[in-house]
């Protein structure tokens, strides 16, 4: 493996349930200090789809079991790219949206599934504030 997916990924399950702009805002810079520095082999490739190819083949082999990864992990998984990676991809690089479009497509490839992606303000904006589950605003 050329990428420290345990670090990367660390906390996973926790980290993709956010609830507030202020939780979300925290865990975002978290991950930029600690974590992103494990992208760069990535972010900075010439050949940035062999790259892509190799992150999500150790993102697989990490959190495979029984040849597959389980849907609980596979949603998790997905939500930290959306929240975390894509994000600071965007917002840390020059040429951030080729790279996320190039991951994008492979990671669906690769783990079957149809994500996308935005950047931080758009996601940072989208939480509510929700009383017993309705929506009193944001926050």
């Amino acid at each position: 493996m050329s990428y420290n997916v345990n670090k990367i990924f660390e906390d996973v399950a926790y980290l993709s349930k956010v609830h507030s702009k202020k939780e979300y805002e925290a865990h975002t810079s978290k991950f930029k200090d600690d974590r992103y520095g494990e992208l760069t082999t990535l972010v900075k490739s010439d050949d940035v789809a062999a790259e892509c190819n190799q992150f999500c083949e150790d993102v697989f082999t990490s959190f495979k079991k029984f040849g597959k990864v389980r849907g609980t992990d596979q949603m998790n998984l997905n939500y930290f790219m959306i929240y975390y990676v894509f994000p600071t991809i965007l917002s840390e690089e020059e040429n951030g949206s080729e790279i996320c479009d190039t991951l994008k497509e492979v990671w669906n490839q690769h783990f079957k599934c149809n994500i996308s992606y935005t950047d931080y303000n758009t996601l940072y904006e989208g939480f509510q504030t929700k009383i017993f589950g309705i929506p009193i605003g944001k926050n």
